[in-house]
């Protein structure tokens, strides 16, 4: 897995967005596709600061990190669950979808001295922190769909 943005990557993401069909079954967790493409957006949401959490530092960073390294399912940040219905409504699966990868582009024409807003878990991260955890982030999600 690439640790930046590049064009080949970019494209690879909008292929698999693209090949998600709404009644695909996940192979792990509770999401249907529909509600984990949301879910992809809120990522970008809180990035940009469009979506806070209910909770900040709740959850030690270093459980968290430990566990996504085992595989093991990690939790939403309080406010972001879509299973508790806390994250963005599903309403349109394709306008959704497009609404995804218009996030995506955002985020990777961002200048590098963008000020992220703090992530609930890991707090202030740099510009290279995000873009890691946008890429594992959404190749996790893609992965958990077979996409």
């Amino acid at each position: 897995m690439a640790d930046i943005f590049t064009e080949e990557v970019l494209q690879g993401f909008f292929s698999r967005i693209d090949n998600l069909a709404i009644d695909r079954k996940p192979l792990f967790g509770k999401m249907n596709a529909h509600q984990m493409i949301c879910h992809c957006a809120d990522f970008f949401r809180m990035a940009f600061g469009q979506k806070k959490a209910l909770e900040y530092g709740q959850v030690d960073p270093r459980e968290i990190t430990t566990s996504a390294k085992r595989g093991e399912t990690v939790p939403s940040p309080k406010g972001f669950g879509q299973v508790e219905g806390d994250g963005t409504k599903p309403i349109d699966f394709e306008k959704d979808k497009t609404v995804l990868k218009k996030f995506i582009v955002e985020f990777t024409q961002l200048p590098k001295d963008y000020q992220f807003a703090p992530h609930p878990y890991f707090g202030d991260m740099s510009e290279v922190k995000w873009t890691q955890l946008a890429l594992y982030h959404l190749n996790h999600h893609l992965d958990q769909f077979n996409v």
